[in-house]
């Protein structure tokens, strides 16, 4: 699922058990915001990303044909 977590949490809605407001989700829904976020607070997470978009644009990357066929998976 590539959309971020605002577009996930703008997503939620909340009901009233009582007179206290309650947000219901799917386990997996929450699991995956909660990745998000442990994800997003890594302090190496931002270094990680920039290196990466460095590499891709100096085409230091393998194609998803190059990875199957170093893998022999076809």
């Amino acid at each position: 699922m590539n959309t971020s977590i605002l577009q996930k949490l703008n997503r939620v809605r909340t009901q009233k058990i009582g007179k206290l407001p309650v947000v219901v989700l799917p386990l997996d829904y929450f699991e995956n915001i909660k990745e998000d976020l442990e994800m997003y607070q890594s302090k190496t997470f931002k270094k990680e990303i920039v290196k990466a978009r460095v590499e891709v644009k100096k085409g230091e990357f393998l194609t998803f044909e190059e990875v199957k066929k170093k893998l022999k998976l076809k």
